[in-house]
């Protein structure tokens, strides 16, 4: 894509973003998600990967999901507009209906049959894509909503994981889909991180306490220049790992995707946590938006694959392979819930 191209669609996105944040909780009801996503798709962006060349490079892609993670959203972008695309591109096939990225029910890669699963980041999608660690990959229905912490995004359950078989990854394309997945997820994650690490950095502006703003003080100072720090290694990890993408062999895109999610997953929570502590107890109230970052935060740390699925794998000295780490997991290990309950008010 062009850069002129590029910036007309990231303008785009950014003012959709204004338009749909929602500012709390209660906002985001049926009828504006349903609005939301359609303005989203109006959009095109599930046109970006889908051709041979794609359109969009995977750092375009990765910057535009930097861009949705910023603002508190319902829509699915990542699911049906980046990941469905770019999984059916790898296949060399098409899909005539809306699909969405079915994962394991903790929301990690998917372990072998007959591991339980769950449909992510589907709103508006009707039925979802699974990929079995041996490369083959089923479409599958949906089944009813499931509970998940995070509060903006749709999550629903798959009642049978054997679906049509649309074909098979081959090792190469199994890698890269595995760091496609890994690197549109963590940045997402990056752009949550950025954006509230900057909204309890004007927070602590324009708060008073013992007639001074609260952000003169050097403790809270101190906070917030190290939550800086940390959303600044999520950035430039996960920005390195797009980059592989483009240009590096599937191996060595796959190692670093892993680690961007493995740098993520730890600096990500403990740059939120220090924006939540500037925010003080106004953001444990259901009214403020603090804690829908911090659900998306949390969740993301775990979605996909966490750090002790992903650091035993970069230790490995042998060449990548998508059944290593996250995927080669037994039906045993996974939970029988898509996430974690639901907070009550």
């Amino acid at each position: 894509m062009q850069t002129e191209e590029f910036t007309l669609v990231r303008d785009m996105l950014r003012s959709f973003a204004a338009r749909h944040r929602v500012g709390c909780a209660d906002e985001a009801e049926p009828r504006s998600r349903r609005a939301a996503q359609r303005a989203l798709d109006e959009l095109g962006l599930a046109e970006l990967r889908r051709g041979s060349p794609p359109a969009a490079t995977v750092q375009e892609c990765a910057l535009l999901a930097e861009e949705h993670g910023r603002q508190p959203l319902t829509t699915s972008l990542l699911g049906t507009a980046l990941l469905a695309p770019e999984l059916l591109r790898l296949l060399g096939t098409t899909a005539a209906s809306r699909p969405t990225i079915a994962l394991g029910r903790d929301l990690r890669f998917p372990g072998p049959p007959p591991s339980p699963l769950a449909a992510w980041d589907c709103e508006a999608a009707d039925c979802a894509l699974h990929v079995a660690p041996d490369g083959t990959v089923r479409q599958v229905a949906l089944g009813p909503p499931a509970h998940t912490a995070d509060l903006l995004r749709a999550v629903y359950t798959v009642p049978d994981a054997d679906g049509k078989v649309l074909g098979h990854l081959t090792p190469d394309a199994g890698r890269r889909w595995q760091a496609y997945a890994l690197v549109v997820v963590t940045a997402e994650l990056v752009g949550a991180v950025d954006a509230f690490v900057g909204l309890s950095t004007d927070y602590a502006q324009d708060r008073h306490q013992y007639g001074r703003p609260i952000g003169s003080f050097q403790a809270v100072r101190h906070l917030l220049a190290d939550a800086r720090v940390l959303a600044e290694a999520c950035t430039s990890a996960t920005r390195y790992a797009a980059w592989c993408l483009d240009h590096e062999p599937a191996d060595r895109a796959l190692t670093a995707a892993r680690v961007a999610k493995a740098e993520v997953n730890v600096s990500a929570v403990e740059a939120v946590y220090a924006g939540m502590q500037v925010f003080g107890g106004i953001a444990q109230t259901w009214e403020h938006v603090a804690h829908l970052y911090l659900r998306r935060v949390l969740v993301g740390a775990g979605l996909l694959a966490t750090t002790a699925d992903l650091l035993p794998a970069l230790a490995d000295p042998r060449p990548a392979t998508p059944a290593d780490g996250p995927s080669a997991r037994t039906a045993e290990d996974i939970p029988a819930v898509a996430a974690e309950p639901e907070t009550t008010r």
